[in-house]
C-alpha cells in the first residue's frame, strides 16, 4: 500500500541535514557573543575582530580544504572572471554581517541587531512563499504569525528602525537568494567569500594598532598569547557560519527562515546563565517566540510520525 505522504528517502535525509545543521549553527552561534565577550571592548574593537576573524577563518578553511585535496576547486571559482561580479557581492553582502555581528556589541547596537535577528525568519519565510513558491503547513502559518506578534511587540517597544536592522533582515536574504541561483558547496562559498575579504581586512589591520587590553577578563592570557585567542574567534565564527550555510543548502527557505528563532532564544539562555535578565517588557517577545518554536517542534514531530507510518504501510 502506497501514501502521497512518503518522501524519497534521499529528501528526508537532506531535511534531516538541514535541521540538524540549523540546530548545531544556532547552538553556536548563541556562544560566539559570549567569546567575543571575553576580549576587552571598546568602539574599535569591532572591526579589529572582525578583521582577525576574516584573517583566521581563511587561513583554517584553506589548511582543511588543502588537506581534503579540494584547493582547486577555490581556484577555479577565482579564475573565472566572469563569476568575480557576483562573487564580490555575495561575499560584500555576508562580510557585512560578520562585521555588524561583532562590531554591534563593541558600539551599543545589541538590541537593533537583536530586532533585525528577529525579524530575518520572516522575512526568509516571506521570500520563501512568494518568491519559490514554497508552502507552509497551517501550523507552520500559526507559528509565523505568533513570531510575528512577537516580533511586532519588539518593534513597539524599540526606538525607532534603525539601519542596523534593515541591514540583517534583508542583507542575509539577499545573500541567500544568490546563493541558490548559483549554488556552491557550503564550505566552497564561504571560503571564497573570506579570501574576497581578505584584502580588505589585511589592510585594516596593518593600518591599525590593535585595541587596548585594559580591564581585561583576558589581559594576562592576551598579552602573551593573542594569537590564541584569534585563533578561537577564527573557529567559533567558521565552523557554525558553514553549518548555516549547509542548513540553507538542505531546508525550504521557509523552514529554514522558521529555525533561525532557535539562536536568540539560545543567546537568551547563555545571557541567562551569565546572569543577564530581561526587563518585564522584554518577556512577552521571548514567549511569543519559544511558542513559535514549540508549534514548528510539534508540527515536526507530527509529521514525522505520519512519514514513519506511511513508510510502514508499503
Amino acid at each position: 500500500m502506497s501514501s502521497k505522504l512518503a518522501l524519497p528517502s534521499s529528501q528526508n535525509s537532506q531535511l534531516y541535514v538541514g535541521l540538524l545543521s540549523s540546530v548545531a549553527a544556532s547552538c553556536m552561534f548563541a556562544f560566539l557573543p559570549w567569546y567575543i565577550h571575553q576580549f576587552p571592548l571598546e568602539p574599535n574593537s569591532g572591526n579589529w575582530l572582525a578583521a582577525q576573524r576574516i584573517v583566521w577563518s581563511c587561513l583554517l578553511m584553506l589548511i582543511g580544504l588543502g588537506l581534503m585535496k579540494q584547493l582547486p576547486l577555490i581556484v577555479s571559482q577565482l579564475v573565472n572572471v566572469k563569476a568575480w561580479p557576483r562573487l564580490m557581492v555575495a561575499s560584500i553582502l555576508v562580510g557585512l554581517q560578520f562585521w555588524l555581528f561583532i562590531w554591534a556589541p563593541a558600539n551599543g547596537q545589541t538590541l537593533p541587531v537583536a530586532l533585525g535577528y528577529f525579524s530575518l525568519p520572516l522575512v526568509l519565510v516571506l521570500v520563501g512563499r512568494f518568491v519559490y513558491q514554497e508552502r507552509l503547513s497551517r501550523v507552520q502559518w500559526v507559528a509565523v504569525c505568533v513570531a510575528g506578534l512577537g516580533v511586532a511587540y519588539a518593534y513597539l517597544m524599540a526606538d525607532g528602525l534603525s539601519w542596523v536592522v534593515l541591514l540583517v533582515a534583508f542583507g542575509y536574504p539577499l545573500y541567500f537568494m544568490l546563493r541558490r541561483k548559483y549554488p556552491l558547496p557550503s564550505h566552497i562559498a564561504f571560503t571564497v567569500d573570506n579570501l574576497l575579504l581578505l584584502p580588505l581586512a589585511i589592510v585594516y589591520l596593518l593600518l591599525n594598532d590593535g585595541v587596548s587590553v585594559e580591564q581585561s577578563q583576558i589581559v594576562s592570557f592576551y598579552n602573551h598569547s593573542p594569537w590564541l585567542y584569534y585563533f578561537g574567534l577564527g573557529i567559533a565564527g567558521t565552523v557554525p557560519m558553514l553549518l548555516f550555510l549547509l542548513a540553507s543548502n538542505h531546508l525550504p527557505l521557509s523552514l529554514f527562515g522558521l529555525m533561525g528563532y532557535l539562536e536568540p532564544v539560545l543567546v537568551f539562555s547563555v545571557g541567562w546563565l551569565l546572569g543577564e535578565r530581561l526587563s518585564a517588557e522584554q518577556w512577552p517577545t521571548y514567549i511569543l517566540i519559544v511558542l513559535a518554536l514549540l508549534l514548528l517542534a510539534i508540527d515536526g514531530s507530527r509529521r514525522g510520525f505520519k512519514r514513519k507510518a506511511s513508510v510502514s504501510l508499503n
